[in-house]
């Protein structure tokens, strides 16, 4: 029988395995079940470990934090317990409890490998510390509930807000000198003499450093991201690749693999990388670009949403970037993987949105009369990072995501191509545009006012856009339309009559996107128009075309 053949090294070969692989209590099961449980769970990064215990809870994955280690649970606390640069004790609350039930040994390992200052400064913010040595002792109309260390060194007053993160501290306090008395003394010493906003100051630049290694680099650091890169100034084989993680490998957060797998161009580029080194290499580089996304949105990390929506930015923007230097060819993708630090490819992508950006920036006090899609599209891009509406997809959708392609640009580019056009058209009417955007509902939209000038040029008349008298709408049935349809000699009409005047405002469109244009006018008209045969027509119940009220 012939040996089976080795599981592929390739990116995204290990992303699919690890996507098909055991997940939540599967996965925490297949750990327990191992033959050495704990080398297994030790072997987690503190991500990898973090992210499993939020997904199955901390009742059901106790029996795999027992075998936690110092590490790990510091590695934890640095992603769950800090809003921004302040400590936040409510989420380290479950990672203190499951220490607690795991053992009074646990407890004092884990509490040891902690950083001093974050251990003085968790008991600091919980409790007030007298020392009896000097004689010092809560006043007698104290309210707050008091205890004595077994020692009797000190007295504690416990300051948790809920009676729960009371008898937390107490509780971890007893497991604290019944593990390491000096442990535990030197901690509660540090949090009666030491200032608060120096604890504060070290343990999250302690913090900050750790994370640093991982992506998740200062504020003002991750903003290089930002910085507008042109593709011509970025070259495959320019050797600027990132360098390797020195840490050892571990799984990248399912979060981030769900999004990588389902960026087409990115995906399909990491397929076709087969050297274990080099993939290696590239799954650190990702993590890390992803974490440099969040800190520039200044995201608390950890929390399993907002690194989804980091990972999904971070990831569609890096394809787009890599689409743009390897103009579609997916073996010049690959060794851009290979040559270009992933941090420039993002940049790439993200530079090619701006541009849009900038001209839906201009528009924008033009287009809120533009109607659907165009109207959503310049919002997005206006928005503080250049995104894509949904609503401009096929099948549209709402919602806005990131773009991730060149088909998204050339969609979003014809699309800011058809709104140049309609407002070049409706100016050269004699409209403010400027000043109809502001004008009170309702008022007729950019389309409105082309369909109207369309059906007086198909009635014989001038292209402006003036309510049509009920003699131009008969006279645009009689000259122009067989049955319910425009002809062919009208369309013609139509067609030269828009040309003719984008040609006076010295404006060009593409054959195509003005083709579209139209086409879709043209079959608005069809819709609003083709099926009516009344010789006067209500405007009351008319959209879509200016018409004149008759007035008595």
């Amino acid at each position: 029988m012939a040996d089976r053949e080795p599981p592929s090294t390739a990116p995204l070969a290990r992303f699919r395995s690890q996507l098909a692989g055991p997940r939540g209590m599967r996965r925490v099961d297949e750990l327990l079940s191992q033959d050495d449980a704990p080398a297994a769970i030790a072997a987690l990064a503190p991500a990898e470990l973090f992210e499993l215990v939020h997904e199955v809870g901390f009742e059901d994955a106790q029996e795999l934090l027992i075998y936690a280690t110092p590490a790990q649970y510091q590695g934890a606390m640095d992603l769950d317990g800090w809003t921004n640069d302040q400590l936040d004790f409510a989420p380290l609350k479950p990672w203190i409890a499951s220490m607690l039930e795991s053992g009074f040994e646990k407890v004092g390992e884990v509490w040891a490998g902690l950083d001093s200052e974050l251990r003085a400064l968790i008991l600091q913010r919980q409790v007030k510390v007298y020392d009896v040595s000097f004689g010092e002792e809560p006043a007698e109309d104290n309210e707050n509930a008091i205890v004595a260390t077994v020692d009797r060194f000190f007295m504690l007053e416990l300051l948790g807000e809920d009676a729960e993160s009371q008898r937390l501290i107490q509780a971890l306090v007893d497991d604290l000198y019944r593990a390491d008395a000096d442990l535990a003394r030197h901690t509660i010493m540090s949090a009666r003499s030491e200032l608060p906003s120096h604890l504060e100051e070290q343990s999250y630049r302690w913090r900050a450093g750790r994370l640093a290694d991982q992506g998740y680099v200062d504020f003002y650091d991750a903003l290089e991201l930002f910085r507008p890169l042109d593709a011509k100034d970025v070259k495959v084989g320019e050797g600027s690749q990132d360098r390797s993680v020195d840490e050892d490998a571990s799984r990248m957060p399912l979060v981030v693999v769900e999004e990588v797998i389902g960026r087409s161009f990115l995906a399909r580029a990491l397929s076709a990388i087969d050297d274990p080194k080099e993939a290696e290499r590239l799954e650190g580089a990702l993590m890390i670009l992803v974490n440099k996304v969040l800190a520039a949105g200044r995201a608390k990390p950890g929390q399993r949403e907002v690194v989804a929506r980091g990972a999904l930015y971070a990831t569609a923007t890096l394809s787009l970037g890599l689409e743009t230097i390897a103009r579609g060819d997916l073996a010049k993708a690959t060794e851009a993987l290979r040559t270009i630090a992933m941090i420039r490819l993002f940049r790439v992508g993200y530079t090619v949105t701006q541009k849009l950006a900038r001209l839906a920036q201009a528009l924008a006090p033009r287009a809120p009369t533009a109607g659907t899609p165009a109207r959503e599209l310049v919002a997005a891009l206006c928005s503080p990072r250049p995104l894509f509406p949904c609503i401009a997809d096929d099948p549209p959708t709402s919602g806005v995501r990131p773009f991730e392609s060149a088909h998204d640009l050339r969609r979003a580019g014809e699309i800011l191509t058809g709104l140049t056009v309609r407002i070049a058209l409706v100016e050269s009417f004699g409209v403010d545009v400027v000043a109809l955007s502001q004008a009170p509902e309702p008022r007729p939209s950019l389309d409105d006012l082309v369909r109207t000038a369309l059906a007086r040029v198909l009635g014989g008349g001038v292209l402006t856009g003036d309510a049509l008298s009920q003699q131009e709408l008969v006279a645009m049935r009689t000259r122009s339309m067989a049955g319910r349809t425009f002809t062919a000699a009208a369309r013609a009409a139509a067609r030269a009559a828009i040309e003719s005047r984008l040609g006076a405002a010295q404006l060009t469109a593409s054959s195509a996107v003005l083709g579209a244009l139209v086409a879709g006018w043209l079959s608005d008209l069809e819709a609003l128009l083709g099926d009516v045969t009344d010789k006067e027509i209500d405007p009351r119940f008319v959209e879509g075309v200016l018409v004149e009220v008759k007035r008595s």
